[in-house]
């Protein structure tokens, strides 16, 4: 979303807010338009909310319809009259009420999907660490036997009744075009009913905070990001079980459920190869990315153009993926890294011995002239201010 904001910003454009009330919020003269977030200005994930009355009901409303959002958004709208109302991800924060709240002020509305969440319940299409698309082959009733969404029922059954609302209510009809980062989730969209002249492949950019300098052929592999069972993070903590000479850093926050497993797996088996770093950003997490040899991708679900691969490209760094996804929109195995089957240990560590150091400085390269070529900032605007033009003349 910054990003966004500062491109268009640089082209000229004024860029107006609204969000939720966070005490982690950069201060914004539009924050008295924002609407309290679910449980406090504290949390930000599930399990960080204090099941109050209150906060269920927030969480109900939020996930079905939310008077309060509509009612927000509808008041900022006609106050500061934008030309266009473009949508990051509202889903469960807000609630889909301001596409609606905004179509009813007569402005055109764009939203961005960075994930699966108007397909299958829990977002992600991951069902005992395998990928499931019962819901779309069988109905919605596969989410609440699972209990797919948080493993609780009731949960499940919220986010189900929700999308049925949703589906009831055509609140998607209020979006005049979709955006996606990736090829592949276009696709799942029109394979699934919903028009293909909406949904436009916009990929995602990405820039340095710090100077990229020349490339370097580092020390050890790299994986970055959420630590998170879908992110395959316990893949690659099984192959380096199996090369103790080569040493894996983990980079992320590691409290989360899954980084304390693999910590205490790593602990247990006395893996002394394997060092977990903790959440870093922007000059520090650079820097690590910087003096990685490679970075890994295990993801075992469909990820949807994750930022880490752009990053690893800004540093001309070889990525080795799960061939999944959009994975191989990005990585061209063989050419600017590999690609292997999600979840297999034994494959990666074939591929990780295949990166020497002729490969990693020629694969590095490629990287970076598939960021240059593909997912530059200028490209990405370009093609931003097309769609919105298009829409405005449209509506």
């Amino acid at each position: 979303m910054f990003n966004i904001k500062r491109i268009l910003e640089e082209h000229g454009h004024e860029v107006i807010p609204f969000s939720i009330h966070s005490n982690k919020n950069v201060e914004t003269e539009y924050s008295k338009y924002f609407v309290e977030p679910i449980g406090s200005r504290d949390a930000t994930y599930f399990d960080e909310y204090k099941k109050t009355p209150k906060t269920i009901w927030q969480m109900i409303t939020r996930s079905v319809y939310s008077l309060e959002v509509k009612k927000a958004i509808k008041k900022e709208i006609a106050d500061v009259k934008p030309d266009i109302v473009y949508t990051i991800h509202f889903v469960n924060k807000l609630s889909p009420s301001v596409l609606k709240g905004a179509k009813e002020m007569g402005v055109p509305v764009v939203s961005r999907l960075s994930d699966y969440f108007m397909l299958c319940p829990r977002f992600d299409f991951l069902h005992d660490k395998k990928i499931c698309e019962d819901c779309l082959t069988c109905g919605y009733k596969s989410c609440i036997k699972y209990r797919c969404v948080k493993g609780s029922l009731p949960t499940s059954l919220i986010r189900v009744f929700s999308m049925k609302v949703h589906e009831w209510l055509h609140v998607y009809d209020n979006v005049d075009a979709f955006v996606t980062p990736s090829n592949f989730l276009k696709q799942k969209l029109v394979e699934n009913g919903y028009d293909a002249e909406k949904i436009h492949c916009i990929p995602t950019f990405t820039t340095s905070k710090t100077e990229v300098g020349e490339p370097v052929v580092g020390t050890y592999g790299l994986y970055f990001g959420r630590i998170d069972e879908e992110k395959g993070v316990e893949t690659a903590v099984k192959a380096y079980e199996k090369m103790p000479d080569r040493v894996l850093r983990i980079m992320g926050n590691d409290d989360t459920d899954e980084g304390k497993k693999l910590k205490a797996y790593v602990q247990e088996h006395g893996i002394k190869n394997i060092e977990f770093l903790g959440y870093k950003s922007c000059a520090e997490l650079e820097e690590v990315i910087k003096g990685a040899r490679f970075t890994l991708i295990p993801s075992i679900w469909y990820d949807n153009l994750p930022n880490t691969a752009l990053e690893s490209f800004q540093y001309s760094k070889p990525v080795i993926a799960s061939n999944i996804g959009s994975l191989p929109e990005l990585v061209e195995d063989g050419v600017n890294g590999y690609l292997f089957e999600a979840g297999n240990a034994e494959q990666l560590v074939e591929k990780i011995k295949l990166l020497d150091d002729e490969k990693v400085e020629r694969m590095g390269a490629e990287s970076r002239k598939k960021l240059e070529d593909k997912f530059a900032s200028k490209k990405h605007y370009q093609a931003l201010i097309a769609l919105f033009e298009k829409v405005k003349d449209q509506s």
